[in-house]
Formats: structure tokens, C-alpha cells, sequence
């Protein structure tokens, strides 16, 4: 059983670290398009409402690239977190089976 959870906890662990990079790739692709759709101080789009509509759609897809990059964020965090509870439940537990039965050592 315990060689079950350390594999668990290897895989868990293991996925919380892989997710960092990709996290990472998408923010920095997901700003450089934003930047070049967004075209600087000025709209690329122009003036009147063709650019205003293309100005509020790159704001909305701004806004929706964040909380996608946050929410895969915090994916990651929270797999690294139950890594780290499964190495402590794994712990505690060992420790408890062993003041239970002194053998096991």
C-alpha cells in the first residue's frame, strides 16, 4: 500500500511541475499576440466604431487569456498540493500503523 501512494504522489508531483512551463509558453504566446493585435498606443484598427468594436474584442480576449492563464496556474498549484498532502498522509500514516504494531520496523 505504501508503494502505491509514493507512486501517486510521484505522479501527482510530477504533473503539478509539468504543467508549470506550458503555463508559462501560453502567457508569454497569448501577450506577444495581444500586443500585436493591439498595435501599440493607437489602434491598428482605426478610429470610429469598426475600431472601437476591434479594441473591445481585444480587451475581452485580454481579460479571458488572464483567467485562463490563472485558472491553469492554480491547476498546477493545487496538483503540487495534493502531492505534498499524499506524501504527509503517507507519512502520518506509517507512523500510526508502526506505533500500532512495533514489528513493522
Amino acid at each position: 500500500m505504501g508503494r502505491e501512494l509514493q507512486v501517486d504522489q510521484v505522479s501527482l508531483s510530477g504533473a503539478g511541475q509539468r504543467m508549470r512551463e506550458p503555463v508559462e509558453l501560453f502567457g508569454q504566446h497569448t501577450d506577444a499576440l495581444l500586443k500585436a493585435v493591439a498595435g501599440g498606443g493607437r489602434s491598428p484598427w482605426g478610429i470610429g466604431v469598426i475600431g472601437m468594436v476591434m479594441d473591445q474584442i481585444n480587451e475581452t480576449l485580454s481579460q479571458a487569456c488572464g483567467h485562463l492563464h490563472a485558472n491553469l496556474d492554480m491547476t498546477g498549484a493545487g496538483v503540487r498540493e495534493m502531492s505534498d498532502q499524499a506524501r504527509t498522509t503517507e507519512l502520518v500514516n506509517m507512523v500510526t500503523v508502526q506505533d500500532l504494531d512495533p514489528s513493522i520496523r
